[in-house]
């Protein structure tokens, strides 16, 4: 019969594809470790690991009871911070996600002021881009995410605007362009473009300004966030469309408007439909949602 031991050394094993990282991690020796995998392959009658040279891999039986056996532990693990912020209802953990921007311009003085109410709560932030975001809150490995809204959620997903962000083209401080009020779209066509990487919210946001006016750019460089984006803009290297909150008090960049196009887009709340928010989760969505209002920020 299967029993949670023997889960847990599986477990261990999977993550790790080692049999002496897993009792490392087990604080037991690697025989034992053996012994009950072994066990766990004779009462399945499969095997869940094969040798490679080397190295072991996860049979497809094995990856198999590999992501039931994490949903399991994820249960688990989710079912005791439950009942521990439930002893006294200010503390616990807040497991957050949220792409390059709010991540980065946003939620750390949120979190900040949601601190000084709630010190009892230990938050935890992912930054990524929006698609890798949607996939972790998908998968139950983040309470609550923030992406933009250009990004499609699959239906298991609540999703609730909350924040409206002000594109801007940026150019270098000594581009021609720097003492123009305004640019037309069509300028556009003849600069060299620095794009975040696929994923990106704020790419795909470019990409479909450029499609809807027929336009076609050069590609510079790709960068996997805002920040070295700007930098890239700064030494001269291109052009980009990044986001208000990220260009104030920026040295080397300049920001304008191109004619007869507001550029907005909302950031999104994300959850899953199925989530049971704990006292912490419930706390951070509700003081989140207060964020609308400018003056909070």
């Amino acid at each position: 019969m299967i029993n949670a031991n023997h889960l847990m050394v599986f477990n261990s094993v999977a993550s790790n594809l080692s049999f002496s990282r897993a009792a490392e991690e087990l604080y037991t020796s690697q025989p034992s470790v053996s012994a009950q995998i072994k066990r766990l392959e004779e009462y399945l009658d499969i095997s869940l690991f094969e040798q490679l040279g080397k190295k072991i891999v996860l049979t497809e039986a094995g990856t198999t009871l590999f992501l039931y056996s994490q949903k399991i532990f994820s249960l688990i693990d989710e079912g005791i911070h439950a009942i521990e912020e439930l002893k006294g209802g200010s503390k616990g953990r807040l497991l957050l996600g949220a792409s390059t921007t709010p991540g980065v311009y946003l939620l750390p003085k949120i979190l900040g002021k949601f601190k000084s109410i709630y010190p009892g709560i230990v938050p935890k932030l992912e930054i990524a881009n929006s698609q890798r975001i949607v996939e972790m809150v998908n998968t139950n490995k983040l309470d609550i995410g923030i992406v933009g809204e250009e990004i499609i959620c699959p239906p298991e997903l609540h999703v609730e605007p909350w924040l409206k962000d002000e594109l801007f083209l940026v150019v270098p401080d000594k581009h021609p362009w720097v003492n123009k009020v305004s640019v037309h779209v069509r300028d556009l066509e003849n600069e060299q473009f620095i794009f975040r990487e696929r994923g990106s919210s704020t790419r795909s946001i470019i990409e479909n300004l450029l499609d809807n006016h027929g336009l076609k750019v050069s590609i510079a460089l790709e960068l996997n966030n805002t920040e070295a984006v700007k930098q890239a803009v700064s030494a001269g290297l291109g052009v980009s469309i990044v986001s208000g909150f990220s260009v104030i008090s920026n040295s080397g960049i300049v920001s304008i408007p191109i004619e007869g196009l507001g550029f907005y887009r909302m950031f999104n709340i994300i959850y899953h439909k199925n989530k049971i928010f704990s006292p912490a989760t419930k706390s951070f969505s509700t003081f989140l949602k207060e964020v609308k209002r400018p003056r909070t920020i």
